[in-house]
């Protein structure tokens, strides 16, 4: 059998670990990942490889001369010790890049807690008392040593300097990237995994067999892992608006987060682009993203700029203090509604701008994300809103919360308003629903509503409110007193789905209900291309018996046309219409053609907001048909409202 020859392989293996360490290095550099803190000290590794690599190919060509050479005994010393040297900054410049990758690195200026500190220090200080160590060897011989017949003979310490050092840094890498394995992605902690294996494979096989040099070799080939599925971040990438995308944003917070890393956010919004104010060549419909990206990486580098929606995106700033923070905030607010030049392409954006602090205001990547789609509330125009401005979104937060389990707490209630004929006399009631939540108390219907409307639960609520009406008409106590029907509140959207009429009759058969003791109220702004579809709705309900009221009118945007396709018989003005008629002349005169309007139509009219006998005289005069407001009663609980009606 032939024997190995172990210095042929030992070249050959440092060889092509010289190359594999310089292809990942190029291959970084043309690919331009060297911006990130990650992506610096993973250059580093790959220079202390390329180092060691060459050592080890020197020691390879001096090691048959050293008996003969004194020159290649020396070029074989020096290149032994600056491959310990060297060698023995593997294990903690690695645990820093893990550090990196898990964002345990990040820290703010002048705000990192005193612990971690202190234990920075000392991990600096244990790098160098090492790195002390092993540079005295000459001295020493604690290391290595070259004995008399100038053959390398390891000592006692390389087993507790080098080896033992060396275990107790990656086991800490280890733990460290166990600990925050669910900040990762799966292809990232594959090819971390991978590092440790074939790295750990490299270091024992060279432990076991001292001649066969394959320890960097398999260090660089780990190293080429981790650049395929680490440092390249393709994965994280949203490559239509070029930064980061929503899932990086999410393991990246939540990364800062978990390690107590303060860090503030400037959230850009409602990101806007007026199609007719776009000069230039180029189009594209992720343009106004792009100039925005573009801008906020010139302010803080591009690898902390992250797009979390459409027409959404995210700065992180991990070192910056309050005042500087809100500098760079207020500088993008002031530069919407001004003309942005991209890709050549001129155009006037607009946008919003948000300030928050994490974990202060959003604990969580979640809560941020709900922060930049949350609706913004009317009347804020403040160019950059941070700090307590934002506290309607803590609002928003728990109202949503409230309407969630409202439906299984119970906290939805059926109150009823009367509507009476212009001569005073009870004709119906108007169902209206409140909300009494265990933790927030009274909500009242202009905050929940809309809420319930963007959660996609305003159906279960409108079917809620529409049973309890059934059961309440179905004891035939309000019909006793002179209620002759009770209008309930539809969801147009609700109303268009399948199975919508078909549902709602089920429901009143169920319970015995006339179509003519339930009126289905809709609002007047219906989009034209719902006209349709709603009809068809509207006519199979109609053919059941149920009637239609149209309410809101005089607010809405429908034309009369439209209107009056829907087939309904009632037309309920909105109060605003009633309550500007008397403060002006011009509010008179709408409502005078609202009312006239209606009668035209051969409908009846509805005037809402009735609060005074002025207006119930003003409305006579007019020709309205039913009143209901105030002047009557509020909108009472079931027993409360029989017990009024009742007198």
């Amino acid at each position: 059998m032939e024997k190995i020859n172990f210095t042929d392989m030992g070249l050959g293996l440092s060889l092509s670990a010289f190359l594999v360490a310089l292809t990942d290095l190029v291959f970084s550099l043309v690919s331009k990942r060297y911006d990130k803190p990650q992506n610096k000290v993973y250059l580093i590794q790959l220079g202390i490889l390329k180092l060691n690599a060459v050592c080890g190919m020197v020691t390879t060509f001096t090691g048959q001369s050293k008996y003969t050479s004194d020159s290649a005994f020396a070029m074989l010393i020096v290149s032994r010790y600056i491959y310990f040297l060297t060698h023995a900054l593997i294990p903690p410049v690695f645990f820093f890049y893990i550090s990196n990758v898990t964002g345990r690195n990040f820290r703010r200026r002048g705000g990192g807690k005193k612990m971690d500190f202190l234990t920075d220090r000392f991990l600096l200080i244990a790098v160098a008392v090492n790195e002390l160590i092993i540079a005295l060897n000459p001295l020493t011989n604690w290391i290595y040593v070259f004995n008399e017949n100038r053959q390398f003979k390891r000592c006692w310490g390389e087993f507790i300097f080098v080896y033992g050092y060396s275990a107790v840094w990656m086991a800490a890498a280890f733990i460290m990237l166990m600990c925050s394995r669910k900040f990762l992605s799966n292809s990232r902690k594959s090819a971390i995994v991978f590092c440790y294996i074939v790295g750990l494979a490299g270091v024992l096989l060279q432990l076991i067999y001292s001649k066969f040099r394959i320890e960097v070799f398999m260090e660089t080939l780990g190293y080429t892992g981790v650049l395929l599925f680490v440092e390249n971040e393709d994965d994280r990438m949203d490559v239509t608006v070029g930064t980061y995308n929503a899932a990086a944003f999410k393991l990246d917070i939540a990364a800062a987060v978990s390690n107590g890393i303060q860090t503030r956010l400037i959230l850009v919004r409602n990101i806007t682009c007026d199609e007719h104010r776009i000069i230039g060549s180029a189009e594209s419909d992720y343009a106004p993203e792009r100039a925005v990206a573009e801008y906020l990486g010139k302010l803080v580098g591009k690898h902390y700029i992250y797009s979390i929606g459409r027409g959404k995106l995210a700065a992180v700033l991990y070192n910056k203090t309050d005042s500087e923070a809100l500098e760079l905030a207020e500088s993008v607010a002031d530069c919407f509604g001004k003309t942005w030049e991209s890709e050549e392409i001129k155009m006037r954006l607009d946008g919003r701008v948000l300030l928050v602090d994490v974990p202060e205001r959003a604990s969580t990547a979640e809560e941020v994300l709900y922060i930049a789609d949350c609706p913004m509330p009317v009347g804020a125009d403040r160019s950059v809103m941070s700090g307590s401005d934002l506290d309607w979104i803590v609002r928003r937060s728990a109202v949503e919360a409230a309407v969630r389990r409202g439906l299984k707490d119970g906290s939805f209630d059926v109150w009823y308003q009367p509507t009476y004929t212009i001569d005073k006399q009870l004709h119906g009631a108007e169902a209206l629903l409140r909300m009494n939540d265990r933790e927030l108390g009274r909500v009242y219907p202009d905050e929940f509503i809309p809420v319930a409307e963007q959660l996609g639960l305003i159906g279960e609520i409108d079917e809620f409110v529409y049973r309890e009406v059934c059961a309440f008409l179905a004891s035939h106590e309000p019909q006793r007193f002179g209620v002759g029907c009770i209008n309930v509140n539809l969801s147009v959207t609700e109303c268009m789905k399948s199975g919508f009429a078909e549902r709602f009759t089920e429901i009143a058969d169920r319970w015995g209900i006339q179509g003519k003791e339930v009126v289905f109220e809709i609002t007047e702004s219906v989009a034209a291309e719902d006209i349709v579809r709603i009809s068809a709705v509207i006519d199979k309900l109609k053919s059941r018996g149920f009637s239609f009221a149209i309410d809101d009118f005089g607010t809405g945007y429908s034309n009369l046309t439209a209107t009056l396709s829907l087939g309904a018989e009632l037309i309920k003005i909105d109060k605003s219409v009633l309550w500007t008629s008397c403060k002006d002349e011009n509010g008179g005169e709408l409502l005078s053609a609202s009312v006239k309007m209606v009668r035209a139509m051969h409908k009846k009219s509805v005037a809402e907001g009735v609060e005074t006998e002025e207006h119930i005289e003003k409305l006579a005069k007019l020709g309205c048909d039913y009143l209901q407001g105030y002047y009557f009663s509020k909108p009472l609980p079931k027993d409360e409202f029989l017990r009024f009606i009742s007198k």
